[in-house]
């Protein structure tokens, strides 16, 4: 019987994953990372007790403060919007899959994540669950072909729903509402979380006050520190313009938030650096393919020109005003995710 080590939080979906996992064969050792003061360690022991399997733990706090929670707000004092999941994804969670894994002298690795894992030629790739209201692809973006030819996805053609009804039919675990916020900060405070966290000479300058300006450097008004707002945020601005104002950019070197109205907050041409090729075979040019700018935003179709590792998207059709530092995960017509990378600029035209 082959052994595989899963991710465990003592949820809904690494529970029924586990239970998947058993029913094709598989023996199952779970890992739950300690990431944080909120970790479900009783959680994630009583899930394992009741799927009767062992369960490791290894404390990564230390390596998630530095790797996730100051990456975060750095990401805010350099004004642009960070994606926390997904730094912790590869940089922690797979990561320590992999380290763990080897440890134990186990092969493969297993999460519950609605993803699909195959193989194309030489290469292995990563695309969209059957569910897409779950998909969970693009927020694995910077999983390497090393981590994808180890990982097992019990979870690719299911739904939440079945997850659902199935660990709760057969009372593997509790009726716990899911967070839709950041883990790290489950009161969905981050203004707070950056004061905390940043250098006092860093929050001097990240929340000193500052001016809202026009596209023409017209002052509309003030704002309380640039770190408190992302591009795209239309409320909370505390600003009266006879009509709903939008955040266009964030200029932390001259403390302004630069703000328009609707039919400014759009665009078509944005950069993306830091690309990950994961299933696609790396390469510079140009490739029409779907992207998609943000979690749950719908795939669009595209135009990228690859160069020197910076991905120029130009989009056919208008969309929301895209946010620096957030990802772009770029997709085939069949799900497959070709490469993802980071938004490092937008271009209005």
């Amino acid at each position: 019987m082959e052994k595989i080590l899963l991710g465990m939080s003592g949820g809904k979906d690494s529970t029924w994953a586990c239970r998947v996992l058993q029913s094709k064969g598989y023996e199952v050792e779970g890992l739950l990372l300690v990431l944080h003061s909120s970790a479900p360690v009783e959680e994630a022991r009583s899930a394992a007790e009741r799927l009767g399997i062992k369960l490791h733990i290894a404390d990564r706090s230390s390596r998630f403060k530095v790797a996730v929670e100051e990456y975060f707000a750095k990401e805010y004092l350099n004004g642009r919007t960070p994606n926390p999941c997904v730094e912790c994804n590869s940089n922690i969670k797979f990561a320590t899959l992999i380290e763990e894994a080897d440890r134990l002298g186990i092969e493969k690795i297993s999460t519950g994540h609605y993803v699909r894992v195959g193989k194309s030629g030489d290469r292995y790739t990563l695309c969209q669950g059957k569910d897409l209201k779950k998909d969970q692809s693009y927020f694995l973006w910077q999983l390497t072909q090393e981590v994808l030819s180890r990982f097992v996805s019990p979870l690719e053609d299911i739904t939440k729903d079945e997850v659902v009804e199935g660990v709760v039919g057969a009372s593997l675990v509790k009726e716990i509402k899911e967070s839709q916020e950041i883990c790290f900060i489950p009161d969905n405070d981050y203004v707070s979380f950056l004061k905390r966290t940043l250098l006092e000479q860093e929050v001097s300058k990240a929340f000193a006050t500052g001016d809202f300006v026009t596209s023409d450097g017209k002052v509309v008004g003030k704002h309380s520190g640039y770190a408190s707002y992302t591009v795209g945020q239309r409320k909370g601005l505390g600003i009266a313009l006879g009509r709903p104002a939008f955040v266009l950019d964030i200029l932390p070197e001259e403390n302004k938030v630069l703000v328009g109205f609707e039919e400014d907050n759009r665009c078509q041409r944005f950069l993306a650096d830091s690309l990950n090729f994961v299933s696609a075979e790396p390469f510079e040019g140009e490739l029409k393919c779907f992207v998609r700018p943000r979690y749950r935003s719908p795939l669009v179709e595209c135009e990228v020109k690859v160069k020197d590792g910076i991905a120029n998207v130009y989009i056919s059709t208008s969309i929301k005003s895209v946010s620096p530092g957030q990802s772009a995960v770029f997709y085939d017509t069949h799900g497959t995710v070709l490469f993802g990378g980071k938004i490092c600029k937008e271009q209005k035209t």
